[in-house]
């Protein structure tokens, strides 16, 4: 395995929003995507407020120290993020901040999907002209 990037070790080192939240509290929405074949599992937990903010965001992940930077960037990232501007994020930014590797690529698109899953994107709408 690769390395870990200095600001991937970073997250990885000092992960920001790691745990969960009280599934039981109606303002709170869970989402678990994961890899068969690895077994590598990543949990996000989102407080959304009446406006469709993020005011929380937090993660749980099982896996290299790669996916553990992702989704510790990812919650940082989205928190105060409306549902659907975090409906529009991609995997991109995570590799690009955290320098990820070809080869842990998987770890930032498993991050994406939970946010897809979670999150659907809102289709363009389009006015009628007339």
């Amino acid at each position: 395995m690769r390395e870990l990037s200095a600001t991937a070790r970073d997250y990885f080192a000092n992960p920001r929003h790691a745990g969960g939240l009280n599934v039981d509290e109606p303002d709170v929405t869970t989402v678990r995507v994961e890899v068969p074949m690895s077994g590598e599992i990543l949990q996000l937990q989102l407080r959304v407020n009446e406006q469709s903010v993020i005011a929380e965001a937090w993660f749980k992940a099982y896996g290299c120290g790669w996916l553990i930077a992702c989704g510790s960037l990812l919650t940082e990232r989205i928190t105060g993020l409306t549902l659907a501007d975090a409906g529009r994020f991609r995997h991109h930014e995570l590799v690009e901040r955290l320098t990820v590797p070809p080869e842990k690529l998987h770890c930032a698109v498993l991050a994406e999907a939970a946010l897809q899953t979670l999150t659907p994107i809102p289709s363009p709408t389009r006015e009628e002209g007339g």
